[in-house]
């Protein structure tokens, strides 16, 4: 019977709870759930139960067996793998608490949460983060790397508009006013009802399913934007790709909460210009340099105006001063400049004030000594010859160096190994053009004499 047997089965749990029969209950579950034909109602109906007794465990040996053993029941059941999703997390916020963060994160990544139709979105890119999370404690960059391309930052948005919308739809069904405001804000762009539209019309509808309503405990979705990116800060700061780091601190100063605050908005800025002068000149780069130089918020930080100024202005900048000018604020950005990588950064925007004269150097000059070039610089022969070089290999400046007569010729074009070929395609095609032409001149001069060339 489908309303009789959960009845009974969850009867029976109440009757072991009331008496406090912890281990009777866990035998119980295993028991019911294995029995010959069980039904899916009562397996569901039990463990939701159950689940209710975890945070009224006695102690947490109790509480993590409780656990352990729903786990194991609701494992590849799919019209439970909500319960499996919250009791894996609840499991593995228990390990970590213990200090075992590692086994935390196995626990974590046992479960493929994208491919759980009943649970919210909400609650899948927060099961999501923790993955992320953990794998980042555990100094597991790689995995952290390929659970994070699960995430589609667009999400965030979508789960907002669509909360948005079906309030203003609920709104509208009880009879209420509803602002014009509040139905801009749900309006479809014309791609979004062109999809809408499409998925109406299909021929084959598939079912959107039915979700579970979001665990009141999960955190709302603008503080899960926030949170995604604090992680991708975390993970591209480990192999230090400070572009991508500009990239999210460009994005949290965009998130709700954050742009509408200046008191938070203001420190993300100034992170923001320290990582793109840190980053390697690169069109990328030198696109978003000017794109940060045009923010208005910018104003409001004159020194960090001047440093974006420096840095898009085709001037030498002398590294001396800017150090001493900038001392200050680096030593204030702990986040960017203390740590362990501190002292590597320093190192960094060092070198970028180095490429970024050089680069205006090649603009300005033709040929220059190395001697001339150096104090420019104001550097040695030795480290100018090694950081133009470097720079040369790396294909952002096209410079030729005479060694015996000390000068560096500007003038000379890259021409990597896509050039080399096209040359030698070029001079193949005009040989053969040229032997062709003149094996008919020979036949036809062959033929106005009579002369057989055999």
């Amino acid at each position: 019977d489908f309303q009789v047997t959960p009845r009974f089965c969850v009867a029976i749990l109440e009757v072991l709870f009331a008496q406090g029969d912890w281990k009777g209950i866990n035998e119980h579950i295993v028991l019911l759930s294995k029995r010959r034909a069980q039904l899916k109602q009562a397996v569901g109906a039990m463990v939701k139960e159950a689940m209710t007794y975890v945070d009224k465990a006695p102690s947490l040996a109790v509480k993590t067996a409780l656990i352990e053993t729903l786990s194991t029941v609701t494992s590849g059941k799919i019209f439970v793998e909500v319960e499996k999703a919250r009791l894996t997390r609840a499991l593995a916020k228990i390990k970590e608490e213990a200090g075992k963060v590692e086994e935390a994160a196995e626990i974590m990544q046992e479960v493929a949460v994208e491919t759980y139709g009943a649970l919210s979105k909400h609650e899948k890119l927060f099961f999501i983060e923790e993955q992320v999370r953990l794998c980042l404690d555990k100094k597991d960059f790689i995995r952290a790397q390929i659970l994070s391309r699960k995430i589609n930052p667009r999400a965030f948005d979508d789960i907002v508009k669509a909360d948005k919308k079906a309030a203003v739809e609920a709104a509208k069904k009880a009879g209420d006013v509803v602002s014009q405001m509040d139905l801009d804000a749900v309006a479809l762009t014309p791609e979004e009802a062109a999809k809408e539209l499409k998925q109406k019309n299909a021929a084959v509808q598939h079912a959107e399913g039915f979700f579970e309503a979001t665990d009141p405990s999960i955190p709302p979705v603008p503080e899960l934007k926030l949170r995604y990116y604090n992680l991708m800060i975390r993970f591209h700061s480990h192999s230090n790709e400070y572009l991508e780091i500009c990239r999210c601190f460009q994005n949290i100063m965009e998130c709700e909460g954050v742009k509408e605050d200046s008191a938070k908005w203001t420190p993300a800025l100034k992170k923001v210009v320290w990582f793109v002068s840190l980053a390697p000149a690169e069109p990328m780069q030198q696109s978003l340099l000017h794109q940060v130089a045009k923010d208005g918020r910018l104003a409001d930080l004159p020194l960090h105006k001047q440093l974006i100024k420096q840095f898009t202005t085709k001037e030498i900048i002398h590294w001396d001063t800017l150090a001493e000018t900038f001392a200050a604020e680096m030593a204030a950005e702990i986040d960017v400049f203390g740590g362990v990588d501190g002292e590597k950064r320093k190192v960094d925007l060092r070198q970028r004030v180095i490429e970024h004269n050089l680069l205006v150097v090649g603009a300005y000059y033709s040929r220059v000594s190395l001697a001339r070039l150096g104090e420019l610089l104001c550097l040695p022969a030795e480290e100018t010859e090694k950081h133009l070089s470097d720079l040369v290999t790396a294909k952002k400046v096209s410079a030729k160096i005479d060694r015996p007569g000390g000068v560096v010729d500007f003038r000379t074009k890259a021409q990597g190994a896509d050039w080399l070929l096209n040359q030698w395609v070029t001079k193949i095609d005009k040989l053969l053009s040229t032997l062709d032409k003149s094996n008919h001149l020979i036949h036809k001069e062959a033929m106005a004499h009579k002369v057989s060339l055999e």
